[in-house]
Protein backbone atom coordinates (compact mmCIF):
# COMPACT_ATOMS: atom_id res chain seq x y z
CA UNK A 1 0.00 0.00 0.00
CA UNK A 2 1.61 3.52 -1.25
CA UNK A 3 0.47 5.96 0.72
CA UNK A 4 1.29 9.63 -0.17
CA UNK A 5 3.53 12.20 2.16
CA UNK A 6 -0.03 13.73 3.43
CA UNK A 7 -1.72 10.76 3.94
CA UNK A 8 1.51 9.49 5.95
CA UNK A 9 1.52 12.78 7.63
CA UNK A 10 -2.27 12.82 8.61
CA UNK A 11 -1.95 8.97 9.57
CA UNK A 12 0.25 9.93 12.76
CA UNK A 13 -0.82 13.33 13.29
CA UNK A 14 -4.11 11.99 13.93
CA UNK A 15 -2.82 8.88 16.33
CA UNK A 16 -1.17 11.48 18.15
CA UNK A 17 -4.20 13.69 18.28
CA UNK A 18 -6.40 11.04 19.79
CA UNK A 19 -4.14 9.86 22.09
CA UNK A 20 -3.75 13.26 23.51
CA UNK A 21 -7.07 13.73 23.34
CA UNK A 22 -7.03 10.49 25.61
CA UNK A 23 -5.04 11.78 27.87
CA UNK A 24 -6.65 15.62 28.22
CA UNK A 25 -10.01 14.83 28.35
CA UNK A 26 -11.25 10.98 29.44
CA UNK A 27 -14.06 12.45 30.83
CA UNK A 28 -15.40 13.93 28.07
CA UNK A 29 -14.76 10.78 25.84
CA UNK A 30 -16.16 8.55 28.81
CA UNK A 31 -19.36 11.04 28.02
CA UNK A 32 -19.45 11.01 24.37
CA UNK A 33 -19.41 7.08 24.87
CA UNK A 34 -22.20 7.06 27.09
CA UNK A 35 -24.50 9.04 24.78
CA UNK A 36 -22.97 6.89 21.47
CA UNK A 37 -24.39 3.71 23.62
CA UNK A 38 -27.43 5.17 24.45
CA UNK A 39 -28.39 6.56 20.97
CA UNK A 40 -26.96 4.10 18.73
CA UNK A 41 -27.61 0.92 21.13
CA UNK A 42 -30.15 2.03 22.90
CA UNK A 43 -28.19 0.76 26.06
CA UNK A 44 -27.12 2.57 29.38
CA UNK A 45 -23.11 2.57 29.85
CA UNK A 46 -21.84 3.50 32.90
CA UNK A 47 -18.35 3.48 33.66
CA UNK A 48 -16.76 1.60 36.13
CA UNK A 49 -14.03 2.67 38.98
CA UNK A 50 -10.80 3.36 37.18
CA UNK A 51 -11.97 4.26 33.78
CA UNK A 52 -10.37 7.38 33.35
CA UNK A 53 -6.62 6.26 34.52
CA UNK A 54 -7.64 3.13 31.27
CA UNK A 55 -8.77 6.07 28.92
CA UNK A 56 -5.66 7.63 29.96
CA UNK A 57 -3.35 4.54 28.78
CA UNK A 58 -5.48 4.26 25.17
CA UNK A 59 -3.88 7.84 25.47
CA UNK A 60 -0.21 7.00 25.94
CA UNK A 61 -0.88 3.60 23.67
CA UNK A 62 -1.73 5.81 20.93
CA UNK A 63 1.11 8.05 21.77
CA UNK A 64 3.53 5.49 21.46
CA UNK A 65 1.93 4.44 18.12
CA UNK A 66 2.54 7.28 16.78
CA UNK A 67 5.77 8.05 17.71
CA UNK A 68 6.49 4.91 15.75
CA UNK A 69 4.43 5.54 12.89
CA UNK A 70 6.15 9.03 12.54
CA UNK A 71 9.83 6.89 12.66
CA UNK A 72 8.74 4.30 9.86
CA UNK A 73 6.60 6.39 7.63
CA UNK A 74 8.85 9.74 7.44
Amino acid sequence: MDLTRTERRLLWVGTALAGALHLLVPGLLLSLARLGYRWVLSVEFTPQDGAHRRVRLLGVGNLVVAAVLRRLLD
